[in-house]
């Protein structure tokens, strides 16, 4: 008999990509069920020829595993229903880590660049045959979705390191793309962040191999039995790359490992983020044994992700529309500058959805020095996490106000409405519009476009 897996919220990124490749690692029929709403992950498991289903108690009576969603608590009526009939329940990351052991695991995992590194290194291993199993965590048109159901002995997964997630697996590769403070509403400081990726690389076998940035100031922390390769633009990084030229949203450089030249690189992504993330997967795949101008060569034709500087399109009077899941200053101040290398003639406006009370809070003054590069910032309504019970004294009009103090001409618009009502009475042709953040403001640039 199949085993019988049922998904409890299937329609989220992560689980729709684990309900695809579980057919194919554990050979198991597969069901899910969730909320009416339709997601872009629709069409990814009706192409899959999952079924969904609404949420009943019923859905679970004749399964041998619950994978439930971090969205639900045990009061959910499957959920229930599934430990009263003794159902093993799994988390996602519990049954991602089930999934990973049963194959050679490689695991990216930072504070910024995991999506965009996976996806890069997913298209490098495909295009090398290898033909991984790959989970990541947004739609990658070069790998046909979020997820790839391989049939070759690596399974490459993006690994999150919220509430230490991440320590259910034990990779035999692990990609340390940064380390920074984050998730202000679990972790407590910098230090606390640092002590959860110390402890996933002490995960790493000796036979294994560990990548991390060579600026990073945090990874001095990362101790390991395992060999450890650095990359980046420092002249100490064993893989780097020198001579980069920035033309439009493409960059060209040398690509030298242990001082040696080995070759060219023509990037088509923007910023110099996506060069240290190429070098990220320049170096994992290296040492797996694929040829250099192989690897180079794929690089070449990888074309980003959503929400990753995603080109919406141009409204009438031919102002360009861009979206970025940027929400942490960080990648804020990386997105805005590589939009200034890419477009120094245009006027950028950012349009900024802060995401979470706590990370606005904790980050306040961050946030309020990330905007240099834009010649204007709007500041949307904060979006709240439902993990946000606790009273919170920020307000958008605040980090308003201290981008204003920054000699940044800024304002606040509350509402996704009035924003889009502004922009269009606004817009001029040389504009850039940056959506940025993790919540919904992506919406406001697919209705100015439309």
């Amino acid at each position: 008999m199949a085993l019988h897996i049922h998904f409890v919220g299937i329609k989220g990124t992560g689980m729709s990509a684990l309900a695809q490749i579980s057919n194919q690692i554990e050979g198991a029929t597969i069901t899910g069920s969730d909320v009416e709403e339709s997601f872009y992950t629709d069409s990814v498991l009706k192409r899959a020829n999952i079924p969904v289903l609404g949420f009943s108690s019923a859905n679970v009576e004749n399964v041998d595993l619950v994978v439930a969603s971090a969205a639900y608590t045990n009061q959910h009526p499957e959920i229930a229903r599934a430990l009263d009939l003794n159902i093993p329940v799994l988390s996602y990351p519990q049954y991602l880590g089930r999934l990973l052991a049963q194959k050679r695991s490689i695991c990216v995992t930072g504070t910024h660049g995991k999506t965009t590194t996976t996806a890069m290194m997913g298209l490098v291993l495909l295009q090398a045959g290898l033909d991984p199993t790959i989970v990541v965590g947004s739609d990658v048109p070069s790998i046909g979705g979020n997820a790839h159901s391989g049939k070759g002995e690596f399974f490459l997964a993006e690994s999150c390191e919220y509430r230490r997630h991440f320590l259910n697996y034990s990779p035999e590769h692990l990609i340390i793309t940064n380390i920074e403070f984050d998730h202000p509403d679990y972790f407590k400081d910098l230090d606390d962040v640092i002590s959860a990726f110390s402890e996933l690389a002490l995960k790493v076998p000796a036979h294994g191999h560990i990548y991390v940035w060579d600026e990073d100031p945090n990874r001095k922390s990362i101790k390991s039995d395992a060999p450890i390769t650095t990359f980046g633009l420092s002249e100490s990084a064993d893989i780097r790359a020198t001579e980069i030229i920035f033309k439009d949203e493409k960059s060209s450089m040398k690509i030298l490992f242990k001082g040696q030249y080995v070759g060219d690189l023509d990037l088509h992504v923007a910023g110099k983020h996506n060069i240290v993330n190429a070098l990220a997967t320049i170096s994992l795949c290296h040492q797996l044994g694929i040829p250099m101008n192989d690897i180079l060569s794929s690089l070449g034709q990888f074309n980003g992700t959503k929400r990753r500087f995603e080109h919406i399109g141009c409204n009438t009077n031919g102002a360009l529309i861009v979206d970025d899941y940027a929400h942490h200053p960080t990648e804020i101040r990386t997105t805005l500058e590589g939009a200034r290398l890419s477009f120094p003639d245009r006027r950028i406006r950012a349009i900024f959805q802060p995401h979470t009370f706590s990370r606005t809070e904790k980050l306040l003054l961050e946030f309020s020095q990330a905007f240099q590069s834009a010649d204007e910032v709007v500041i949307a309504d904060i979006f709240a996490s439902a993990r946000e019970l606790e009273h919170h004294t920020v307000s958008a009009p605040n980090l308003a106000e201290l981008i204003l103090q920054q000699g940044i001409q800024a304002r606040y618009i509350g509402t996704l409405d009035d924003i889009k009502l502004y922009l269009n009475q606004t817009l001029a042709p040389e504009d850039l519009v940056l959506t940025l953040g993790a919540g919904d403001i992506y919406k406001v640039g697919l209705e100015i476009v439309s």
